[in-house]
């Protein structure tokens, strides 16, 4: 099941989706729920980090709070930092826990604050700022006196200019975070960092998507991995499939699938192009499937599942599916390792084989023990796969349940 299948049930119910993986989740709309959401998605203050010159602050408030601050000394100049929290940020300064120049300056007092919405940008507001001269930096935050200072920032600041792709991306992610969304869907991609996932829902990722792909820098964020966060990944699959040249698209999926760390991004990477040149894309698959990343190998099945089942398909496939495992894996791969979602992917292959390939699936999981030709546990997974199928005949799934 898609994320966009998912996201549309409603919460608080049993939800069991079909497809690579089978999972049961009870998401408890209750107010302990929401109030968790909210604190580790709006304020994610789990954990105290370094600011850069000494101080241990904390976490931002959200992933999208990044601020270049300018403060005021005692003596008349003016002190430049980076900070998640500036209220906290000051009160460090203020007490002479905030850095080497600002205690032997104080008092010191805010001036002004922008803000930013990655770490990056909001460190190169700082850098560029400093370089100017101190009638330069009068000049912007007396403006700043009368509209926001970053705006201020991104119109003239020498050097600066406009966002950045990647804060584009930020940017608007964060006009749509969802906490209660973001809650019900941490237990379905449990791999990816609970702090990394936000909550936006498909629909807002793709309408981002669209605005990105029009911006003349679109290719900049492509090249801007990794990413921090589950949606800004989600993005950047969706960016693929908005490609039309062969060659790009591969370029593409090279450079992105080493950073894919779970299946709903894996399996949402757009595959339409590579059926315009089937040759060249079975070797690209061959390279995948012969991957050390898990999500990567993941990918290259999933690409012989959804391109070369039907009319494309050769008798060789199945085999080639049958022999693409993890290093090691163990007979019972453990959940949330690489093993699992690659042998998730190969059962969920031979399930999908018995519906439109069955004379080249059966031998697949009839054959037990010692004339095996698939391992057991992703065996029983694509038997229990089929027989969970709408499209499987109850004489069908009577005969795969005789092979348990």
């Amino acid at each position: 099941m898609s994320i966009e299948r998912i996201e549309n049930l409603p919460c608080g119910g049993c939800i069991k989706p079909v497809g690579p993986f089978i999972v049961a989740v009870v998401i408890r709309a209750n107010e302990l729920l929401r109030a968790e959401a909210v604190r580790l998605v709006l304020l994610g203050r789990g954990s105290a980090r370094s600011a850069g010159d000494g101080v241990q602050e904390r976490g931002p408030m959200s992933p999208f709070d990044h601020y270049m601050y300018v403060l005021a000394c005692g003596d008349g100049s003016l002190y430049t930092g980076y900070a998640t929290d500036v209220q906290a940020r000051l009160a460090a300064h203020q007490s002479g826990r905030g850095a080497k120049y600002t205690k032997s300056h104080a008092p010191v007092s805010l001036v002004a604050q922008a803000r930013f919405y990655s770490k990056t940008r909001a460190m190169s507001a700082e850098a560029h700022f400093k370089q100017l001269s101190r009638e330069q930096k009068d000049k912007l935050l007396e403006r700043s006196k009368h509209e926001p200072l970053e705006d201020v920032l991104r119109r003239e600041l020498p050097g600066f200019g406009e966002d950045t792709a990647a804060e584009f991306v930020r940017r608007s992610l964060a006009n749509y975070v969802d906490p209660n969304y973001a809650a019900f869907m941490r237990p379905l991609v449990p791999t990816v960092d609970p702090r990394r996932l936000v909550g936006v829902r498909t629909p807002q990722l793709r309408k981002i998507t669209r605005e990105l792909y029009r911006r003349d820098d679109a290719s900049d964020y492509m090249r801007s991995l990794p990413h921090a966060l589950f949606e800004e990944n989600q993005v950047h699959a969706f960016a693929i499939g908005m490609e039309r040249e062969y060659e790009r698209v591969v370029e593409l999926y090279d450079l992105f699938l080493p950073h894919v760390d779970n299946w709903a991004t894996c399996d949402q990477l757009p595959v339409r192009v590579l059926a315009e040149q089937p040759a060249r894309t079975l070797e690209c698959v061959r390279r995948w499937m012969g991957s050390e990343h898990g999500f990567t190998v993941r990918f290259g099945i999933g690409v012989l599942m959804r391109l070369f089942l039907d009319d494309l398909f050769e008798s060789r496939f199945p085999a080639m599916v049958a022999a693409a495992r993890m290093p090691g894996s163990p007979e019972r791969p453990e959940p949330e390792s690489d093993a699992y979602y690659v042998d998730m992917m190969r059962a969920w292959y031979f399930a999908e084989a018995l519906v439109r390939q069955p004379m080249a699936a059966w031998p697949y999981v009839e054959r037990r023990d010692e004339c095996a030709l698939l391992d057991e546990w992703t065996r029983r997974k694509a038997i229990q796969k089929a027989c969970e199928s709408r499209r499987i005949s109850v004489e069908a799934k009577e005969r795969l349940r005789s092979f348990r």
